[in-house]
């Protein structure tokens, strides 16, 4: 509860100053750009008005866990993104419109966020824009479809992160919309140079487009990615080493380790933190118990990254409340594998209703106060049941082995 109220806190005091800023960016372009009194006050509503929008829709797709790059929690990073783009919306009327990289501003503003919330705010930059150059409706109606496109089909990435259709399909669209909306409404003879600043638009976007995702995929989708394959390899030293003292605890955590991975990828969590946690949920033991400060001294000394750190302490420090969904991953992987395990233990040749048994765990535990103030969905908790009914024959055959 105390995590979730200091995660509010935050939200708030960040949101706040961007809607603030918002609304001065918004002087600024009025004030640079010579605009009337009543022409500023309104540019300055709207944008105020749209930037409350974009506010809302960021939490309430954080709440519904609709992000798709584990934008969760990440308020200062989108908000100055968001901000980044008001003030590229100032400047840029001082450029054709035909030369506007409104599709790169779209794009970031979707994956720094999703799509619901980097339409809304790409959209508040744009008619900003084309407020301030006093530009046609054709040009908000060119921006606003081809960095839809731009923001739908950059969703589409998984965890590879390849961009090169894209980015193609982007591009296309932006080419199209262009000739449509300028190059055809023109009232001139078709000519070489009339492609010219479209040309220009369109080898710019690609540019930024590229140096910018390059820069996103290694600063949030890949940023602990070679430190995840190290600790994730069940030949680790410290898996090792748990295997030696503990041969029942190591394929405990491999186990575990497996469901959880299965799990979070499914339903869209981080999985590589996910798995980690499962893994070394009991490292402990390697310095006598298993209490969070001995797992803490282990996770510094091999310098597990920060969202395992945080998973690790929330499953093993009974004084932590569960907020993190891949913490409640891995609570009911490590439940059901230790209940089957302890079943087969008992009679290595019972036939076990695995129907049965995970509805029983479910149904305990939310019978509890274990998962109050926790962020996973009563949707996620069904998703996560059926995954769990779908590997029977993962637990017939390895954990009955074992």
């Amino acid at each position: 509860m105390e995590n979730n109220k200091q995660q509010t806190i935050k939200r708030i005091a960040i949101f706040g100053l961007m809607f603030v800023l918002a609304g001065l960016a918004a002087v600024l372009g009025a004030l640079l750009h010579g605009r009337e009194t009543e022409l500023l006050l309104r540019d300055v509503v709207m944008v105020l008005a749209g930037t409350g929008i974009v506010i809302f829709a960021f939490t309430l797709e954080e709440f519904n866990a609709r992000f798709i790059y584990r934008n969760d929690g990440k308020y200062a990073r989108f908000a100055l993104m968001y901000l980044g783009g008001l003030i590229a919306a100032v400047l840029l009327p001082y450029l054709p419109v035909t030369g506007w990289p409104f599709l790169v501003i779209f794009v970031l503003l979707g994956v720094f966020s999703d799509g619901l919330t980097g339409l809304a705010a790409g959209s508040v930059c744009l008619l900003l824009s084309v407020s301030l150059a006093g530009a046609s409706f054709s040009v908000f109606w060119l921006y606003f479809i081809s960095g839809m496109a731009g923001i739908l089909v950059f969703s589409t990435l998984n965890e590879e992160f390849k961009v090169g259709i894209p980015m193609f399909l982007s591009l296309m669209i932006l080419t199209l919309c262009l000739t449509a909306n300028v190059i055809l409404l023109s009232g001139e003879r078709l000519s070489a140079a009339q492609f010219m600043i479209p040309a220009v638009n369109l080898i710019v976007s690609c540019i930024l487009l590229l140096v910018s995702l390059k820069l996103f995929s290694t600063a949030v989708i890949h940023r602990n990615r070679e430190k995840y394959m190290e600790i994730n390899d069940p030949e680790f030293p410290l898996l090792v080493q748990l295997k030696d003292k503990s041969k029942a605890e190591y394929y405990h955590a491999i186990h575990t380790a497996y469901l959880s991975d299965r799990i979070a990828r499914r339903l869209g969590l981080d999985d590589a933190a996910a798995k980690a946690c499962a893994y070394y949920q009991r490292i402990g033991v390697l310095r006598g118990e298993n209490t969070w400060e001995n797992v803490e001294a282990i996770c510094g000394e091999y310098h597990f990254p920060p969202n395992t750190r945080k998973i690790l302490k929330e499953f093993v420090d009974e004084s932590e409340k569960i907020v993190s969904r891949e913490t409640v991953v891995v609570l009911f992987a490590d439940c059901i594998v230790s209940s089957i395990s302890y079943l087969f233990e008992k009679d290595p040749k019972a036939e076990l209703d695995y129907t049965q048994l995970i509805e029983t765990v479910f149904r305990k535990k939310l019978e509890t106060d274990e998962l109050w103030g926790s962020e996973i969905s009563l949707a996620q908790i069904r998703e996560m049941k059926k995954i769990f009914m779908e590997e029977k024959l993962y637990y017939a055959f390895f954990l009955r082995r074992e």
